[in-house]
């Protein structure tokens, strides 16, 4: 699996649809805009994010 700084992805609890994004750091984490604010996950490695998006979504 590849990494790409914009790709969406659902989560399969929620099916709710996060933003893959790549901060200045090359960490990684899933930003989440709904109708109550912006919300962003916790910011990971690149191989700590792929174990999260494989293991709780799917790409959209």
């Amino acid at each position: 699996m590849r990494l790409r700084n914009g790709d969406f992805y659902t989560n399969v609890l929620t099916n709710k649809l996060y933003r893959l994004n790549e901060d200045d750091n090359s960490s990684w984490y899933l930003s989440l805009r709904d109708e109550e604010d912006y919300h962003e996950t916790e910011k990971k490695s690149g191989r700590d994010m792929i174990r999260l998006i494989e293991g709780s979504y799917k790409k959209s």
